[in-house]
């Protein structure tokens, strides 16, 4: 399809569950004002993990059936309740042509019940709908079977980039005129004691005592240790300019492209010269039509961890050229944690009301920047600026890597 025949891609709609809060206006308050919203972790057992990004206050009966909540788990509860509040944000119409949904566990916090059920019950006596609470796939299920989406529910796991692909798909049925309307998000709700344990192992999280709960997500800061985690979901109603303009739609921005790649390198580590994520953020910026100079802001990745904040410096390095000094660069994981399959839509709410906004949210306790990451990571404090587009950038276990380029509505 020529630049000239593809479809504008508008967002319409967005919804959100997480830490900071329950509506977009919570989480950008949290974020422009650079308010950590993460606080210590009640765990069965003790971890070198004590803080996180966990929801409070959240009720699935507000959004479901009591028949529902009983059927279903939690990751399938926060991301019906964006996908819900998402939907009413756009406005009445048809169903949605598609959905796509990203997230790195589904419901692995259920088979951790289903296996203690087994051991103390036996397998005859064990839940039955167990399995449907565990699948990744349930949770769009759930969405679709309430809005009656009958064309494509896809289920994307690409680690931490796995919303962010979301959002690309999404982008690219709408465009291509396969769709007029797709809802697009992720979904990841892991602060479960196995998953936890398990990223303990791997010296991933960091171990800050439970007092430090606000200062512990640290990017590109050299005092940094370890990843926050947290849960979450956020869905965005991805709308052709066609569609949107037919029903006087709310514009809240622009999908403008998107592009993934891998780093083939290593399970867990990512590729220390940048090279192959940097060529994630060119191919987006070249599927947008324009080049990494054309940039306003950068939505780092930012996990707070030692290697992937290095590794991230020099992606961004190689892709924008003499540019990477020049762009301003916001870090969310420092207020919200991280937020697995779900952080990449999550954030990108972030940069549509940054764009909105035209202004940066900070990077949260940036106190002592790390000398390797010499950009301008916007620490402590934000500040008002021209952003008409920004990148989204977001990198998983297993080399993946994935960059949206959105634009002002």
């Amino acid at each position: 399809m020529s630049e000239s025949a593809r479809n504008r891609v508008l967002v319409t709609g967005i919804g959100v569950e997480s830490c900071a809060g329950a509506t977009p206006e919570e989480l950008w308050e949290a974020l422009s004002a650079g308010r950590p919203a993460l606080s210590a972790l009640q765990l069965e057992q003790p971890l070198p993990c004590k803080v996180g990004g966990v929801i409070t206050g959240f009720d699935p009966r507000e959004h479901m059936s009591a028949r529902q909540v009983r059927r279903t788990s939690r990751f399938q509860h926060l991301l019906y309740a964006a996908a819900m509040k998402a939907w009413a944000d756009a406005g009445p119409r048809t169903a949605p042509d598609a959905l796509y949904v990203g997230t790195g566990a589904g419901g692995l916090d259920e088979a951790a019940r289903l296996v203690t059920e087994l051991r103390r019950k036996g397998w005859a006596r064990m839940d039955r709908l167990g399995l449907l609470r565990l699948l990744p796939n349930q949770a769009a299920g759930l969405v679709a079977e309430e809005l009656n989406i009958t064309g494509p529910v896809l289920t994307l796991s690409t680690a931490c980039a796995s919303s962010t692909d979301a959002i690309g798909a999404g982008m690219r049925a709408v465009r291509a005129g396969v769709a007029d309307v797709v809802l697009v998000g992720g979904v990841e709700s892991w602060m479960d004691l196995p998953s936890l344990a398990a990223f303990c192992l791997l010296d991933a999280l960091s171990r800050r005592p439970a007092a430090e709960a606000a200062g512990a997500s640290r990017p590109f800061d050299r005092d940094r240790d370890g990843m926050v985690p947290a849960e979450g979901a956020a869905v965005l109603v991805l709308e052709s300019e066609r569609s949107a303009l037919r029903r006087g739609a709310t514009v809240h921005g622009e999908v403008l492209g998107a592009a993934s790649t891998c780093d083939a390198h290593h399970p867990m580590a990512p590729r220390p010269d940048g090279a192959v994520a940097a060529r994630a953020i060119e191919l987006a910026c070249t599927d947008a039509g324009l080049d990494t100079a054309a940039v306003d802001l950068v939505s780092a990745h930012g996990t707070s961890t030692p290697l992937n904040d290095r590794a991230e410096t020099t992606a961004i390095k190689r892709a924008f050229g003499s540019h990477a000094r020049q762009v301003p660069i916001t870090a969310p994981k420092s207020v919200i944690g991280h937020a697995g399959g779900a952080c990449g839509a999550l954030e990108s709410i972030g940069v549509l009301l940054a764009i909105r906004e035209k202004y940066v949210p900070p990077t949260a306790n940036l106190d002592n920047p790390d000398p390797t990451c010499d950009l301008d990571y916007t620490p402590l404090v934000g500040r008002p600026a021209p952003i008409n587009v920004a990148v989204k950038q977001n990198f998983g276990f297993g080399g993946q890597n994935s960059a949206v380029v959105f634009g002002a509505a």
